[in-house]
């Protein structure tokens, strides 16, 4: 009942700020929102992780509690600027090297990005800065900071794919641990006007 709880909460909480959002945009304001899997993975960040911090970083089978959705929207600001918001849903597994019973987690996220190309091309790639509130069943809730780095892709004026990849920073105080969240993702930009893959602006927003 209290993971119940806890799960209408954060999808009730990201659907009221992306309304909210939404429709306070005039004209100009140019939004992108997304679908997709995530995948969390402990074991770099864990202390009995002897070969380092980025040992066995990529190491998929062993390592990733990959499950879904991830749902994002983002909003461009100004030049390479822009905001995103995303909640995120996963069963953990894999605690590192541990076998745990299907933990639910659930992260609330929101960040700056800063598109380090320009937001004008088809590839987009960029870097992050943000936080978070994570909650994971039989653990204890907490805040965590982001950073990380991601990348759209446009296959069309409207449609695309987004990567990312993040590191969410907890303090050792509290029982949510550091970890990483990896994301993939259709994007879908909305009240596009532009022409040839630009927005109306001039500038492509994700």
């Amino acid at each position: 009942m209290k993971t119940t709880t806890k799960k209408s909460f954060l999808l009730l909480t990201f659907f009221c700020c992306l309304n909210f959002l939404l429709f306070s945009q005039n004209e100009n304001n140019k939004w992108v929102v997304g679908v997709g899997m995530n995948a969390v993975d402990y074991y770099p960040t864990n202390e009995d992780n002897m070969g380092g911090f980025f040992n066995e970083i990529s190491n998929a089978n062993d390592h990733w509690n990959i499950y879904g959705p991830k749902i994002q929207a983002a909003r461009f600001i100004r030049g390479k600027i822009n905001l995103g918001t995303s909640f995120s849903l996963n069963k953990i597994s894999k605690l590192g090297d541990i076998p745990v019973d299907n933990l639910m987690y659930y992260a609330l996220d929101a960040q700056v990005q800063y598109a380090f190309l320009g937001n004008e091309n088809k590839f987009v790639p960029y870097v992050f800065v943000g936080g978070g509130y994570n909650w994971v069943e039989d653990f204890n809730s907490a805040g965590t900071i982001d950073s990380g780095i991601g990348t759209n892709y446009w296959f069309s004026e409207k449609v695309g794919v987004n990567m990312q990849g993040a590191y969410k920073y907890n303090s050792p105080d509290y029982a949510i641990l550091s970890h990483f969240n990896y994301s993939l993702s259709v994007i879908f930009r909305l009240n596009s006007n532009g022409r040839s893959g630009w927005a109306g602006n001039g500038n492509r927003c994700f």
